[in-house]
């Protein structure tokens, strides 16, 4: 199984985001679908059974981590792969630290793991011959990570789709009041 590790924004977010883009960007070349909006913290690759199991097993055993609030709020866009993106100007220790804590264990459960500075990111548009100009309106979404998720990548003839496989919860934050 080809597999990632992400977040999903919210069904709200996803909405306001596809609105946001049909407004603020011209006609570009392949839009993602909202259903397919994510934001990566560990790219694994082609799994094995053994790996997924392996992997599933050390998420579920790992000291919970806590939610975060993901901010998308900057355009980039990356040549190479020709994406168009939405990405974080500051991007959350906590999700930080949880991207990094996923890739640890995903080495751990056999997996090799590309190694690349993390970049919290949300693509928008793929196949885009070059880098378009700037959004009519800044991006400006965000919402609260309470989970994260076991996707699997499936080609179809209708395009990429990424399908939940497993799901964590994220412990919300407890702060007293003194």
């Amino acid at each position: 199984m080809r597999a990632f590790l992400g977040l999903e924004p919210d069904a709200k977010t996803k909405l306001a985001i596809d609105a946001w883009r049909n407004k603020a960007l011209p006609d570009l070349a392949e839009f993602v679908p909202p259903a397919n909006y994510h934001i990566t913290l560990a790219f694994l690759g082609q799994l094995s059974l053994r790996q997924q199991d392996n992997l599933q097993q050390l998420i579920d055993d790992m000291k919970e981590p806590c939610q975060f609030k993901v901010s998308l709020d900057t355009v980039g866009y990356w040549p190479k792969p020709k994406a168009l993106w939405l990405g974080c100007q500051q991007t959350a220790s906590k999700h930080l630290s949880l991207a990094t804590q996923l890739t640890t264990l995903a080495q751990g459960a056999g997996i090799s793991m590309l190694k690349r500075d993390y970049q919290a990111h949300l693509t928008l548009v793929r196949k885009c011959a070059a880098n378009p100009p700037a959004p009519l309106i800044d991006p400006q979404f965000s919402w609260l990570a309470q989970d994260f998720h076991l996707y699997e990548s499936l080609s179809t003839p209708k395009g990429v789709t990424y399908v939940i496989r497993n799901s964590w919860r994220l412990v919300p934050n407890i702060s007293r009041a003194r």
